[in-house]
């Protein structure tokens, strides 16, 4: 049930004007300036409070060339998935196998039965399923390093550099010792080829550059946020203090009024730039 902002009187249904039945107040713009400038004062401590987090995701994302870099190193195994990663061969023929050739099969033998051979413990299937995991992982592990600079940021972002390079050197296992003839009818045999390796060396490389970035840290350039024209930092820490509302408006009115006075400086000063530059050209 509403209530008149100013006497507290409860209102009922029936109670329809602006006006207050029991003090006369209009209850639409009773205090209304205070109350816009509440409104905006939280509509600032919410951004200041919620920029450092975009501030971080740039500089994570491409803040600097470390993080180019990085960007760079995790999807770097998207086209080393197009280099030979293991040959299987009949004794008429020698066929290299990359994307493509596993896209194909999962094509014709079913991804369900793919998944369904994996978990019966066929190595081939198994082989095939943890690849997929680690090339997924690529995707995951770009969109995570928009949060790396966040408080578990580096953490998971070891932690999923780790299962991508399991998943990668598991397959690499999984199909050195898997039983060709009994997956693949029309070839007798198979290895990995060396773009395996290449695969499982760059997950390990962004391993180890995710470590040394946690080491090391990204630059984070900070953007100034201004509440009611204090610096949010200055606004903040006078609140930790326990300084009242009254004393903190006085301070974002002296620093508004000295905001206008700059603003209006050098609005004369560029006035008196142009007028000299107009009296020259005369």
């Amino acid at each position: 049930m509403a209530t008149c902002p100013k006497c507290g009187k409860k209102l009922r249904i029936y109670n329809w004007r602006p006006e207050c039945p029991a003090c006369g107040a209009n209850m639409v713009y009773y205090e209304s300036n205070e109350r816009l400038l509440a409104e905006s004062e939280k509509t600032e401590i919410e951004h200041a409070k919620f920029q450092p987090k975009v501030d971080r995701a740039k500089a994570a994302f491409f803040g600097s060339p470390w993080a180019i870099a990085r960007i760079v190193l995790t999807l770097l195994p998207l086209p080393a998935l197009m280099l030979p990663l293991c040959r299987v061969w009949n004794q008429e023929y020698v066929l290299p196998v990359n994307a493509v050739n596993v896209y194909n099969y999962l094509s014709q033998k079913g991804f369900g039965n793919v998944l369904s051979g994996a978990a019966k413990g066929d190595l081939l299937s198994l082989s095939v399923a943890l690849l997929l995991v680690s090339v997924v992982m690529v995707l995951v592990c770009l969109i995570c390093t928009v949060m790396s600079l966040g408080r578990h940021g580096k953490a998971r972002n070891l932690i999923l550099n780790l299962i991508q390079l399991g998943c990668g050197v598991g397959a690499l296992a999984c199909f050195s010792s898997a039983d060709i003839p009994a997956s693949l009818e029309e070839f007798t045999a198979g290895k990995p080829a060396w773009g395996a390796f290449v695969l499982c060396g760059l997950y390990a490389a962004l391993l180890v550059y995710n470590l040394y970035l946690a080491k090391r840290g990204l630059p984070v350039k900070k953007t100034v946020c201004y509440i009611g024209g204090l610096p949010s930092d200055e606004y903040f820490a006078y609140v930790e203090q326990g300084m009242s509302d009254l004393e903190i408006r006085k301070k974002m009115v002296e620093a508004l009024t000295k905001m206008q006075e700059e603003a209006l400086a050098k609005a004369a000063e560029a006035e008196a730039r142009a007028r000299e530059e107009k009296a020259s050209w005369k």
